[in-house]
């Protein structure tokens, strides 16, 4: 059964002292969430979903993933996205993650509607919502699914109401969605939207999605998923589940590793165990980063027409490093690896140092290669790189980074 761990969201510390900020408490609280047994984790930062131009920074992501995934490679990470009112382009407000797909850091997320967020039980706002509904049109749907699908990445898609799980099982039905997505299924509790958190409600939802075959998990926003008993129900019919600052609400004032130590607990009284990060890639059929290429260096000879009698070495560093070295300088790219072709940032670091003429065209020659966006194949130990009438074959070693 998968866990999945939302840690902070927009919750201020004003309502919950342990909620994690920072990229380096977000790094300290997901490692801790692994070790008990989440294997997706969710962070927002500090820009907010209704902003004026919906733009959110990468860096803060980058500096809070980038710990984490040198622990676990394959643990599964995703980020939030603004909304589109006031015209805001898809491309801007889903621009951060786009990028941490493309460097292979992380899942997209596609929320496939819009809805009216922030009324809480007692009929007031919520200080953290808009005036203004978190619009998704269908056109910018169809622009994170399209991406999405191109960028291989697994996907996970928000559901806050039946009409958005109808959007996406139409989706499915036609072929067009990705390989590699989980369904969640989001239930109102303090928060008023969508459907309350009860055996019947998810029923309804189960009704359209369970003969997809999709997997799904629940989550309660405005509420506590295990108290209220939909993670057993959850459980046990087949879903996973969601828990974590981001949506609890209750009494006292739980941290992240309560949450998580709450919900290990109900497995255990259930016969079930977390499943672990290698688990839950094979049961949503994600492939391993840390599979092939990443963490392996491989080294070969130059192509005599090139520089003859020169061994290339070649490391690649996880999320998104190579280093390149061939006598002469040292080369640094970023990289996603998609199945069967690099895709490689033109903008090379390099210790520049000055090379004899015929061992720079060698380095030349390299970073015309990979930059040109190989193709690539793996065959046990032996890696083949090719561009046009360029190839080179390395062999790994066996050390792993």
């Amino acid at each position: 059964m998968i866990i999945e761990l939302a840690l902070n969201g927009p919750t201020p510390r004003t309502v919950n002292r342990y909620v994690p900020r920072t990229p380096e408490e977000v790094t300290a609280v997901a490692l801790e969430g692994i070790e008990l047994g989440a294997s997706i984790v969710h962070n927002h930062t500090d820009d907010v979903m209704f902003s004026a131009d919906g733009a959110h920074d990468v860096e803060p992501y980058l500096q809070a993933w980038t710990p984490i995934l040198d622990r676990h490679p394959d643990v599964l990470l995703y980020p939030t996205m603004g909304a589109a009112a006031r015209g805001i382009p898809v491309q801007r407000r889903w621009g951060h993650v786009e990028e941490l797909a493309r460097r292979g850091m992380g899942m997209t997320l596609v929320d496939p509607g819009s809805v009216n967020l922030g009324l809480t039980s007692d009929g007031n706002l919520d200080p953290v919502a808009a005036v203004e509904p978190y619009a998704n049109p269908h056109a910018d749907v169809d622009h994170m699914i399209t991406r999405t699908a191109e960028l291989g990445a697994a996907l996970s898609i928000s559901i806050f109401e039946p009409g958005y799980l109808r959007t996406a099982l139409t989706w499915h039905r036609t072929g067009r969605l990705p390989a590699g997505a989980i369904v969640k299924l989001y239930f109102g509790g303090r928060l008023e939207f969508g459907l309350p958190p009860t055996a019947t409600a998810l029923e309804a939802y189960l009704e359209m999605l369970e003969p997809t075959g999709l997997p799904w998990s629940v989550a309660v926003l405005g509420g506590d998923v295990v108290d209220c008993g939909l993670a057993e129900l959850a459980v046990r019919r087949g879903g996973h589940v969601r828990v974590g600052l981001e949506d609890h609400a209750g009494p006292g004032e739980p941290s992240n590793a309560d949450l998580l130590r709450s919900l290990a607990d109900l497995l255990r009284d259930m016969g079930r165990a977390p499943a672990t990060i290698t688990q839950t890639r094979a049961i949503l059929g994600v492939p391993s980063r840390t599979a092939g290429l990443w963490g392996r260096t491989f080294s070969g000879d130059a192509p005599a027409d090139v520089l003859a009698g020169a061994v290339v070495t070649m490391t690649f560093t996880a999320p998104d490093g190579i280093a390149v070295h061939a006598g002469g300088n040292r080369l640094g790219f970023r990289a996603t690896a998609g199945p069967d072709r690099l895709t490689v940032d033109d903008r090379v670091r390099s210790t520049r140092m000055a090379c004899p003429p015929e061992v720079q065209s060698l380095d030349d020659w390299l970073v015309a290669l990979l930059t040109a966006g190989p193709a690539y194949s793996l065959d046990g130990d032996t890696l083949t790189l090719t561009a046009g009438i360029s190839r080179i074959d390395l062999v790994a070693s066996p050390e792993r980074h």
